[in-house]
């Protein structure tokens, strides 16, 4: 069933309003991590704004684009630099990051994260295509890169090894969203459909793996035991 041109509007708007919400949930992290590494003013907004946009930057790179989405669209590190000062300036009085163990913050930053993730699954997916890529390898790679990138590089940065890699089902659940959100746009042509459970999807896997501690197996050596 073919979407209508309203359909498609409000789809828009409401990616655009997802990924939004994304960009600030990234910016947020990011400036937290370079306050917590003890990064001057602007240390935490540049970490804040490359974490927010660092993924789409690298997808369009590997790409080959010529016109990269972080200049074309403007308002998205315009949005990580906004969050990222707000953030400094609050953390300038409070000076106390204890909050952050809260359930209840640990909740609300979970569900925006998911959100945003979600959403730049199926951002990465369309801008892809729109750039010409149709094996669908490629369309789930420059999804999950437009997803983890910027963490990716935030951590980097910091010099830290990449949270993808040792923390959680991040990765996993982006993954999971693109081949879901590919190879069901194949057989449903409602897009609005497609994009809503796809989020859901996302969400859903964040959520439970939070709640439950998921994480694939570590080795842990004996003289690391030893040495506890």
């Amino acid at each position: 069933m073919d979407i209508t041109t309203l359909d498609m509007e409000l789809l828009n708007t409401i990616l655009l309003i997802i990924a939004v919400i994304g960009t600030v949930a990234y910016a947020i992290s990011g400036a937290l991590t370079g306050i917590e590494n003890k990064l001057d003013a602007f240390g935490v907004v540049v970490l804040s704004v490359i974490t927010a946009t660092g993924g789409g930057f690298l997808r369009d790179l590997i790409m080959g684009e010529k016109k990269f989405v972080i200049f074309d669209e403007w308002w998205y590190p315009l949005i990580a630099f906004a969050v990222a000062c707000l953030v400094f300036a609050v953390m300038w009085f409070i000076r106390d990051l204890s909050w952050e163990d809260s359930k209840a913050y640990r909740l609300t930053f979970l569900i925006i994260d998911s959100i945003g993730l979600g959403a730049f699954v199926i951002v990465g997916v369309l801008r892809a295509q729109g750039c010409g890529v149709t094996n669908e390898g490629q369309l789930i790679f420059y999804s999950l890169l437009t997803c983890v990138g910027g963490s990716m590089l935030r951590d980097i940065l910091v010099m830290r090894i990449p949270a993808i890699f040792r923390k959680h089902i991040y990765a996993v659940a982006a993954i999971i969203g693109a081949v879901y959100f590919v190879f069901l746009s194949k057989f449903v042509d409602n897009i609005w459909l497609t994009s809503i459970t796809t989020v859901l999807i996302v969400v859903t896997i964040r959520f439970f793996a939070a709640r439950y501690k998921w994480n694939f197996p570590k080795i842990h050596l004996k003289n690391e035991e030893e040495k506890k």
